[in-house]
């Protein structure tokens, strides 16, 4: 099938077959189909409050074209009975692969129903197949506390619609064996969200509508104003959401107190406007990137002003980033990746760190930004990690929950849970 291809922007051509999803625009809601799958949306005026892109094969990280060709339909075969889960009693071990939010919520379900997981920091292939790196494996040796170690899984696979491949070995034709250090042990993490004053009451509700309504994984809620009082040695991960008073707050006794946790093995997930203030005298290495030199050589008119600052805006706009998928919070990802920026700021990770970053000369695909806005952001920040002593801190610059809809960044966030360390 030919016509735009949304990952290169361009005409382009996929294969279809008997799983392609077609969406006709021929129908009583087309307009409706139009504008969700309007690749960059126009706009009459670039003063506007909210988002300015919002196109579901971005949002939802799929390959898709869109073409004005007529595409031969057929209805989906009906399914009586679900297809088998591939539990086979007595195996070594059993495989499914790590690529989306039902991987996550079946890894949720294996954690809460006490059962042990590997995952695996490299691909490897075992009879014949490849399995990419975050492949879930989950070994009868591991699980001999468990009486009925296949019946739990069938239930978690067919409540979750997932397919496991049974492994009648720990060794590997290609790639590093079960028993290698490159296959670790996932860890159930005990998880505290910041909440009060220092957060957006918006950005705090999309944390906690994901751990509640999609991921399905205990959550405590921690009010800024007792922080000071709260042993955080209670907690494997704490997340500051994203919010606009955190100046204050994060004052040099409580970076310090965060700081001592973090070293002694805390992993702390921060998010939008929490990482202007993490880095600087006493804190950790993150740090605002500044844009250059302006070429404003009038003074702007009184009518103009508004006009002028959106220039410094970016007003929910979709840019495509680079990805280093080797690092585990990349994990189910390629080396390409679709962000919602919603705003201008802007941040730079020294080292190894960055994991996502934006390209030498971004450019929006979808959406507006502003002239000066895009003086600041070549090499920028999306996602990154720094290790602190035992150790680390999540670095998210964009919002991989904004509104809960931007299904495509969520797998980062449950990747920040479960598979870094």
């Amino acid at each position: 099938m030919r016509g735009f291809h949304y990952g290169t922007g361009d005409r382009g051509s996929m294969e279809v077959d008997e799983h392609t999803l077609v969406v006709p625009t021929d129908q009583k809601k087309g307009t409706l189909v139009k504008v969700l799958f309007e690749p960059n949306a126009r706009l009459s005026d670039s003063i506007t409050y909210d988002i300015t892109a919002w196109s579901l094969p971005y949002a939802y990280g799929m390959e898709a074209v869109a073409t004005e060709g007529r595409v031969a339909l057929q209805d989906s075969p009906s399914r009586d009975t679900a297809p088998s889960a591939g539990i086979q009693k007595g195996a070594y071990a059993h495989l499914t692969d790590w690529n989306s939010m039902k991987d996550a919520r079946f890894l949720a379900d294996l954690i809460k129903a006490g059962i042990r997981v590997r995952r695996s920091e490299q691909a490897f292939q075992q009879a014949g197949k490849t399995w990419e790196a975050g492949t879930l494996i989950i070994t009868r040796g591991d699980n001999t506390h468990l009486e009925d170690l296949e019946g739990e899984l069938r239930n978690l696979s067919e409540k979750h619609g997932k397919l496991l491949s049974p492994a009648r070995t720990g060794l590997v034709e290609s790639g590093r064996d079960f028993g290698s250090g490159y296959v670790g042990m996932i860890s159930g993490v005990r998880v505290a969200l910041l909440s009060g004053e220092p957060t957006s009451t918006l950005r705090f509700g999309e944390v906690w509508h994901f751990f509640e309504k999609q991921l399905h994984y205990p959550l405590t809620v921690l009010e800024g104003e007792y922080l000071d009082g709260t042993d955080l040695e209670s907690y494997d991960v704490l997340i500051l959401p994203g919010g606009w008073g955190y100046g204050s707050f994060l004052n040099a006794e409580r970076k310090a107190k965060l700081k001592e946790w973090v070293a002694a093995g805390g992993r702390l997930i921060a998010m939008g406007g929490a990482l202007s203030h993490l880095g600087g005298e006493g804190g950790f290495d993150i740090q605002r990137k500044e844009t250059g030199e302006s070429d404003q050589t009038s003074l702007p008119s009184y009518s103009g002003t508004r006009r002028d600052r959106i220039k410094e805006a970016i007003t929910g706009a979709i840019f495509k980033t680079r990805v280093d998928p080797t690092h585990p919070l990349a994990f189910g990802y390629g080396d390409t990746y679709h962000t919602l920026k919603l705003g201008s700021s802007a941040y730079e990770l020294p080292g190894r760190g960055t994991v996502v970053s934006l390209g030498d000369a971004p450019r929006p695909v979808a959406g507006f930004a502003g002239s000066e806005a895009l003086k600041k952001l070549p090499g920028s920040l999306v996602f990154g990690m720094e290790a602190h002593g035992q150790g680390e801190v999540v670095y998210m610059a964009d919002n991989p929950l904004f509104r809960g809809f931007w299904e495509n960044g969520k797998l980062f966030f449950a990747n920040a849970l479960f598979m870094v360390e």
